[in-house]
């Protein structure tokens, strides 16, 4: 009898541990909604993989002009005391047909996870070759928690 006592006594605890690094330590999480703002930033050829967070429009001025010497693409309008903007780009590919799709995002205790895919052109699928640089622009709600960006089947 005592044995069936310490099985159960250790499995409490093993589930009173899960229970508490899932809510405590991890904080639990949820989905946090975004927008697409791609659009408003069109064409650009983003000449590397990068993911950024900006929540000042300086920080973008500052990037887009040491990343794009000769002549950066120009900063939209966005209200920074409301949204903070996350770019996801997968570099330079050799034709159309690539994407970048944001799978979800979600909101933890202390951090933002984005997890980010790329989708590439199937056999049969209709490309055009030029180079392309697929990303997607988007907006958060403004917060100070780090963002970290995951890319699903990339190590």
């Amino acid at each position: 009898m005592s044995r069936k006592l310490v099985a159960l006594a250790v499995v409490a605890l093993l589930v009173a541990v899960g229970v508490i690094w899932t809510q405590v330590v991890q904080g639990g999480s949820k989905r946090l909604a975004w927008q697409d703002v791609t659009a408003q930033m069109p064409d650009v050829l983003w000449p590397k993989s990068v993911t950024r967070s900006f929540w000042k429009r300086r920080q973008v001025v500052r990037y887009l002009a040491r990343t794009f010497p000769e002549g950066p693409p120009k900063v939209p309008p966005f209200d920074f005391a409301r949204r903070r903007l996350i770019l996801v780009a997968s570099g330079p590919r050799s034709s159309t047909g690539y994407r970048v799709e944001i799978l979800r995002i979600t909101e933890r205790r202390s951090t933002i996870d984005v997890l980010a895919r790329e989708a590439t052109p199937a056999i049969g699928d209709h490309t055009t070759p030029r180079l392309t640089s697929p990303y997607r622009l988007i907006t958060i709600p403004s917060t100070s928690k780090r963002v970290y960006v995951q890319w699903q089947g990339r190590p």
